[in-house]
């Protein structure tokens, strides 16, 4: 089973219209576009399994660089997620002191910002820490 990856797609492009593109070259197993879960939008990239290395292949080199709707299409081999470095994670680096020091310049802000307003002033109070 070989698994295409396909990238630049246009976001109007379906799973269907991806299964009909590459079943041109031969059977094809599997056609997903990728859709973002909050905003229910097609995120532009896709994949496509087909079982006949032979036909994936030709179907690479017919389909890398053609363009559909003024997007030049990017298609290659899947890399397996084993194979791709891995992601840094972001842990911002805060110390007690810092964090303190946020929160009353916060205050503060919040204090000028009340004064020269009609509204009563709200005062922000910290969170109270879970024991």
């Amino acid at each position: 089973m070989t698994n295409i990856f396909i990238a630049n797609l246009d976001f109007e492009i379906t799973s269907e219209d991806l299964k009909a593109t590459f079943s041109q070259f031969g059977e094809v197993h599997y056609a997903h576009v990728v859709f973002d879960n909050k905003t229910k939008k097609s995120k532009g990239f896709g994949y496509v399994e087909m079982p006949d290395i032979d036909n994936a292949i030709a179907a690479i080199e017919a389909l890398n660089g053609l363009e559909v709707n003024e997007r030049a299409l990017d298609v290659k081999i899947a890399s397996p997620k084993g194979s791709r470095p891995p992601k840094k994670e972001f842990k911002p680096k805060l110390n007690n002191g810092q964090k303190n020091k946020f929160q009353k310049d916060f205050k503060k802000s919040i204090a000028v910002v009340n004064e020269n307003t009609e509204k009563p002033k709200r005062v922000l109070r910290p969170r109270k820490k879970k024991l």
